[in-house]
């Protein structure tokens, strides 16, 4: 998310009407599978990016499953989900220069706004799940201030007063307003649509059913090393469930263990 922090003002965000899920819940998030622009970005995800994708995708498995319930239950489209393959490639400490942070790239004023605790003790943008339902939660508010998951999504990458002053001059379409932002903002929307139709393509060949996971949250002490001897993973195996590039871990850092069938 490489949007402006301030640009909204919320207080709390924790429940939603019923009747604004089911409205929600309506409004579908087309994935265009014959457009030009996004096949072209499934090509790029799966042939210039393909280890790095095949890499999330296999991530992706103990995730998808039960973030799509998030989703849900949010009156967010499930295909949104697949926001973290873009975003982070599912890698739940994922961080990038501008302050963003975990797998749905959070920076920390919207974070806070959208119920995660982001403290010197605690940081929960770096708990998949958390995040995940602070990130439905986010793109229901967008949805509701600009009316399509589209221009949700532009926002999400863009933020809203940046997106706002672009539909002032240029319509209130997304079809109107896209060729008028940033190209990192133009390619985000398609971008998410490829990466849902390649995620939906992978895990249809796969169980559907939920992989159980420890969510295990580092403690004083810990490294990755121990905690792998603890639940009798290789070190290696950790690093590749979590997108750690290094054995570098953090207290209260979550650790997402899959549950050994």
């Amino acid at each position: 998310m490489k949007g402006k922090e301030s640009d909204w003002q919320v207080a709390k965000h924790d429940k939603l009407d019923p009747m604004w899920i089911v409205l929600l819940i309506f409004c579908q998030f087309n994935l265009e599978p014959h457009s030009e622009v996004v096949q072209t970005w499934r090509a790029y995800l799966l042939e210039t990016r393909a280890e790095p994708t095949q890499r999330a995708l296999k991530r992706s498995e103990f995730y998808v499953p039960r973030f799509k319930r998030i989703f849900k239950d949010h009156g967010v489209p499930e295909n949104l989900v697949w926001v973290a393959l873009v975003e982070s490639g599912f890698k739940p400490s994922d961080s990038n220069p501008s302050g963003a942070q975990g797998m749905f790239q959070f920076k920390t004023e919207t974070a806070v706004a959208f119920g995660l605790v982001v403290d010197g003790h605690r940081d929960e943008r770096n708990n998949p799940f958390r995040a995940a339902d602070a990130c439905a939660k986010y793109l229901s508010y967008l949805f509701e201030k600009f009316g399509s998951w589209d221009l949700a999504l532009a926002a999400y990458n863009l933020g809203e007063g940046d997106l706002r002053r672009a539909m002032a001059l240029h319509g209130s379409q997304w079809h109107q307003v896209r060729d008028f932002l940033r190209e990192e903002t133009q390619a985000f929307v398609p971008k998410i649509k490829a990466a849902a139709l390649i995620g939906n393509d992978y895990l249809a060949q796969r169980p559907v059913r939920t992989k159980p996971v420890h969510e295990y949250l580092v403690k004083p002490g810990d490294t990755l090393y121990s905690i792998a001897k603890l639940f009798e993973w290789d070190v290696e195996e950790l690093m590749e469930f979590n997108g750690i590039d290094d054995n570098t871990i953090d207290i209260d850092q979550v650790i997402v263990i899959p549950v050994r069938e």
